[in-house]
């Protein structure tokens, strides 16, 4: 039985996409800065891209309250003049003194009709390596895949940023918060691991303290917003509620605390299929494989998706010949799990994700 699975792995072979672009419509140059073969660290830049400029029309005469046809006389700038954001591109003395201000930083291509059409400068973008290993394929327009060996934890949901920092256990069991209270000096580069959730208290504080990334079991719906707005990354095993982290996943952020890591959160595309996840480096080429492809079977450890123990983990004792019943009365195939506490389940497949 094909079942869903989340990475969960303290030791295994990793592949990390590093893309610009999209392989569909490679919309921006991208510029691929190493070969195939090379050894790269975290910060290492591997891919640049020139991002196609922005444009943005002045409604000179507008903002300073003239005709369309006198506003070149107020002009404080000419074609081709190079200007920052917040220079001054048009004035108008005496009572009614009016100014108007570049909103961008550019230059001016086009003048007329009382307005002024500016150009952005270009915005370069670099991506780094955001792991150490070596680069297993270069793709031009694209980007690079890197392959590291260490520990590799999916979660299920993330903000978009990304970071390499020291890993920093600060809460003693799954079902503890994230506090403002852990989070102090010494928390300046590290990546905090917290058990169950966090609040806005804890964003404000961590940013004060310029922390790394955040790692907790969930994330409350109501920080969805300022979560996109912080400067570091901030990953949810379990997505957005409240329940606590799954103990194996815990467990296994508990074994690898004080390892420098990578935190990405990173949702993917339709065309990257990447999840959120962390990734601990490990000083060693010995490493498992991990089968994504395998049927479940007994032995494989397992999290329970949907109902009265959502979250718990544990691992199949057998794979059931009988169907399971459902508190809705519909019958559906299944395996027993024993969970960590050794109580034994009848779960349906449905109901389960492989932790790999």
């Amino acid at each position: 039985m094909l079942t869903p699975y989340c990475v969960a792995n303290p030791l295994t072979t990793i592949r990390v996409p590093r893309l610009l672009s999209s392989p569909i419509t490679g919309a921006h140059k991208v510029e691929v800065m190493v070969r195939a073969g090379d050894s790269v660290a975290p910060s290492q830049v591997v891919a640049q891209s020139v991002q196609a400029p922005d444009f943005r029309i002045v409604e000179v005469a507008q903002e300073l309250d003239i005709p369309a046809q006198k506003a070149a006389a107020y002009l404080k700038v000419e074609r081709g003049q190079a200007i920052a954001q917040g220079d001054v591109l048009a004035a108008r003395g005496g009572l009614n003194n009016r100014v108007c201000l570049s909103p961008i930083s550019g230059k001016v291509i086009g003048i007329g009709r009382g307005r002024l059409l500016l150009e952005a400068d270009p915005e370069i973008v670099r991506l780094n390596a955001l792991v150490p290993g070596y680069v297993v394929e270069a793709r031009p327009g694209e980007g690079v895949v890197i392959e590291t060996i260490g520990g590799w934890i999916e979660t299920t949901w993330g903000n978009g940023q990304e970071a390499y920092g020291l890993l920093r256990m600060v809460v003693r069991d799954r079902e503890h918060p994230l506090r403002p209270t852990h989070i102090n000096a010494s928390s300046q580069g590290a990546i905090l691991v917290g058990g169950s959730s966090l609040d806005e208290e804890c964003l404000t504080q961590a940013e004060a303290m310029q922390v790394r990334g955040v790692i907790v079991g969930s994330v409350p719906p109501s920080l969805l917003g300022p979560l996109r707005e912080v400067s570091f990354p901030v990953v949810a095993t379990e997505g957005v509620g409240s329940a606590p982290m799954t103990s194996i996943l815990f467990e296994l952020l508990h074994s690898l605390d004080g390892r420098e890591a990578a935190v990405s959160g990173d949702m993917g595309s339709r065309w990257h299929g990447k999840r959120p996840c962390v990734i601990v480096p490990m000083p060693t080429q010995a490493a498992h494989t991990i089968d994504i492809n395998a049927p479940l079977a007994p032995g494989d450890r397992v999290r329970i998706l949907r109902g009265v123990h959502r979250n718990r983990s544990g691992s199949v004792s057998r794979l059931l010949k009988e169907l399971v019943m459902l508190e809705t009365g519909a019958r559906l195939p299944g395996a027993e799990v024993r969970l960590e506490d050794e109580i034994t389940l009848s779960v349906p497949y449905t109901n389960l994700e492989r932790l790999l």
